[in-house]
């Protein structure tokens, strides 16, 4: 199983790899990316940054969770820190399940809740050379 929080590029199709199943007739996959502009501002870059050992606890217990709460439905998390330019994967889930219903709604759930629970801040840095912390959700 691969780590949940990492310093290099997300491999996206391994994490894929860890919730398929004979029983997946839904695979169904969210990535959130830096994107080049919030708030109005141009952004160059995030630095994302976690309490990582506390990270990793909240998001493999939100796993949990939504196995539990969805019988059936296996989800894999993994976000990335350090520095990441425009374009590149900050958090990847993958989830399977044996109907779209289900697994749609684990991984509206994984996301949301990613965002609210887990240790993670990001700093965005601007075009104009300032950068700012910015909350979660």
């Amino acid at each position: 199983m691969a780590d949940r929080i990492v310093s290099e590029m997300i491999d996206c199709k391994a994490v894929i790899d860890e919730v398929l199943s004979n029983d997946s007739g839904a695979v169904l996959t969210f990535a959130g990316t830096v994107r080049n502009t919030n708030l109005g501002r141009a952004v160059s870059a995030i630095d994302y940054h976690a309490y990582e050992s506390m990270a990793g606890k909240e998001i493999e217990k939100l796993e949990d969770e939504i196995a539990e709460r969805w019988p059936g439905v296996q989800a894999r998390i993994v976000h990335r820190i350090g520095r990441l330019e425009l374009g590149e994967t900050s958090v990847f889930i993958a989830v399977s399940g044996a109907h779209r219903e289900e697994s749609f709604a684990a991984l509206r759930h994984a996301i949301d809740r990613l965002k609210e629970e887990a240790p993670v801040w990001k700093r965005e840095q601007y075009e104009d050379g300032s950068e700012a912390w910015l909350e979660g959700s």
